[in-house]
């Protein structure tokens, strides 16, 4: 099994980015719920708007935890690698969600923020379709986020 720091070598090397571990911990919690913003095969002007919303609220959230960030700065980060990997699921789907299952094996916390943000980006646009809600369904039994 690949480990977070080989998966993040190679995204660094792919990517040709400086991201540090943290935030890349944070965009791999919360690539499910990319996933489930593309459930219906594709990311409408408004989802989008939804997610470059949340991608500032997640930068105020991540800023808070590290004293010190630049929040825009940050903000563009997630909003420049949201873009990346929802371009890019075929390459990045499997590593990312066989990592992070290892990653979160043991920590109901990580369990909660990723399956509440599933929620949370589901319901940005206009509430949460069938198609997401299978995608949320499939993300979570994979992932094993029942707790």
């Amino acid at each position: 099994m690949i480990h977070i720091e080989a998966l993040l070598q190679e995204y660094q090397r792919i990517r040709r980015v400086e991201i540090n571990r943290d935030l890349f911990l944070y965009i791999l919690k919360l690539y499910p719920s990319l996933l489930v913003c593309m459930s219906d095969g594709k990311l409408d002007d408004e989802e989008w708007d939804s997610v470059m919303k949340l991608a500032k609220g997640l930068a105020e959230e991540y800023a808070e935890l590290i004293p010190g960030t630049d929040r825009e700065k940050i903000a563009q980060n997630f909003r420049t690698e949201f873009r990346y990997l929802l371009e890019n699921v075929e390459r990045w789907q499997k590593k990312f969600l066989s990592v992070l299952k290892g990653y979160i094996e043991d920590s109901r916390d990580d369990k909660e923020f990723i399956m509440e943000s599933m929620y949370l980006f589901a319901n940005a646009a206009d509430g949460i379709s069938m198609e997401e809600q299978q995608a949320i369904n499939n993300l979570s039994d994979r992932l094993e986020l029942e707790f």
